[in-house]
């Protein structure tokens, strides 16, 4: 009889502990929602349950969720145009010099500087200098993309590009910037205006060859690099690494193929007594006999003949006489 009291104490006992340790969980509520790889001990009440024990733990962590424009969304990157500066001319300076300082052509050079040439440069003279190759380029009347791209031998996607246009349409006395240009069509074609008479700058109507960074021999009587003692040369010689050939006016191919001296060269008659001649080529593009453009492509500079580097032999006959061909181009 003891034995069976004794039980039952123990079994009332076990009973009331039990309910005892339970107690903390029975009315408690908890969002699975909220239960992430990540936690914070911290006891949180959050809204629209209703929390009776602070006894858990909530667990949370911040995802970004993109919405679908945020996915669609294209970020354009806008083209930073180059900038005008002005130098200095200092003593020793070149417009070759000044040219390579900033990395620029020549002929870009002179082109954002009408009339300048080595003979007016003057120490202290300021000149205009981009921080890219290329030009600014006022549109005038009748212009369009397509007609200022064949003029500087550009493309006209690459002009909206970097002038960050969307739309085909130029506007009279906008400025355009063009990089890299060809200014051979360009140069040829400005005017000048003295004393209230319009003339070309090109006497006529030949046009420089190639894009040239500079002359290497002049015309006239020099000494030969090869030949170690003072000729006169017949041309000018034009720096010029491998870079198309261009005729410098119309005219018919009297010769093209390999000369002594002249290495791989292409003669054309213009009429009227002038010849133009191109020699030290790479390539020849023509053949006897063909009828050639202005600005049309005939070959490739190169360095064959005699020759100590890379460059173009340029030379102008009038009547059978050679004559100074930069006073005939409209680069000088």
């Amino acid at each position: 009889m003891r034995n069976k009291i004794l039980l039952l104490i123990a079994l009332v006992l076990a009973f009331y502990i039990g309910v005892q340790i339970a107690s903390p969980y029975k009315d408690e509520v908890v969002d699975l929602g909220n239960f992430t790889e990540y936690y914070e001990d911290n006891p949180v009440v959050t809204g629209g349950w209703e929390i009776q024990s602070d006894n858990f733990y909530t667990f949370s962590k911040d995802y970004k969720i993109e919405t679908k424009a945020e996915e669609n969304k294209i970020v354009v990157e806008e083209k930073i145009l180059p900038e005008k500066k002005t130098y200095v001319v200092q003593s020793g300076d070149t417009l070759l010099k000044i040219a390579g300082a900033y990395n620029i052509d020549l002929n870009v050079l002179m082109a954002n500087n009408p009339g300048i040439s080595s003979k007016n440069l003057k120490v202290g003279q300021k000149i205009t200098v981009l921080t890219q190759n290329g030009i600014f380029y006022k549109v005038t009347k009748g212009d369009s993309l397509n007609k200022i791209a064949e003029l500087f031998k550009v493309q006209v996607e690459d002009i909206k590009d970097i002038n960050n246009m969307d739309s085909d349409t130029v506007v009279v006395g906008t400025e355009l910037f063009i990089k890299d240009p060809n200014l051979t069509k360009f140069l040829a074609s400005k005017t000048v205006i003295k004393k209230g008479v319009v003339k070309t700058t090109t006497t006529l109507g030949f046009i420089m060859p190639i894009k040239y960074t500079g002359i290497s021999s002049p015309f006239g009587n020099r000494f030969h690099p090869v030949l170690k003692r003072y000729i006169y040369h017949s041309g000018v010689d034009l720096r010029a690494r491998f870079i198309p050939l261009y005729a410098a006016k119309d005219g018919r191919v009297t010769f093209a193929g390999q000369m002594n001296g002249y290495g791989k060269i292409i003669i054309i008659q213009h009429g009227n007594g002038y010849e133009t001649r191109y020699a030290h080529l790479d390539k020849i593009g023509v053949k006897k006999g063909d009828y050639v453009k202005r600005g049309e492509l005939i070959g490739k500079t190169g360095q064959s003949g005699r020759v100590t580097g890379p460059h173009l032999h340029f030379e102008l006959r009038t009547k059978g006489k050679a004559v100074n061909p930069m006073k005939f181009v409209p680069l000088k």
